[in-house]
């Protein structure tokens, strides 16, 4: 697993409505300094109703994205076929950990039970019922020295 650096191109397009009223919505492109003029507008939005934070939001969420790369020796097929591998399996197990430690909870608080049984053959030292948060810490230094051993 190696971390992933997203960037967001250089153009944007704003699709926006001129009024409540119109019937069709007006697109623009959007350049650097429309992008910073834009993003400045939204904040004096969010200042101006929250009263420079004086008022609280309900409701209000944070959508935070993370990436990771997965890489392997072999091509996927060869992965599959030569090692008789399910290189999917190592990316659920990889995905919950990185989301069990964003959320702070315990992978079984993540997982439909539909699924747990599954997940738990997969990667027991995650879901051991005695001391299952010293179990994950554990695991996740393991595959933090593997990959600095890579």
């Amino acid at each position: 697993v190696r971390p992933t650096i997203i960037k967001a191109g250089e153009t944007w397009r704003k699709q926006s409505m001129p009024s409540l009223l119109s019937a069709e919505a007006e697109a623009h492109e959007l350049g650097a300094a429309e992008l910073r003029a834009e993003k400045h507008r939204a904040f004096e939005l969010l200042d101006a109703l929250t009263r420079s934070g004086a008022l609280v939001i309900h409701e209000a969420s944070l959508h935070v994205v993370i990436a990771a790369t997965h890489t392997f020796d072999k091509s996927l097929v060869d992965t599959v076929v030569q090692n008789n591998f399910n290189p999917i399996e190592q990316v659920e197990r990889s995905s919950l950990i990185m989301a069990s430690s964003v959320v702070a909870k315990h992978p079984s608080q993540l997982i439909r039970s539909a699924h747990m049984d599954r997940l738990r053959s997969l990667a027991p030292s995650l879901f051991s019922d005695v001391d299952g948060e010293e179990r994950l810490g554990e695991a996740m230094e393991a595959a933090a020295m593997r990959l600095s051993a890579d």
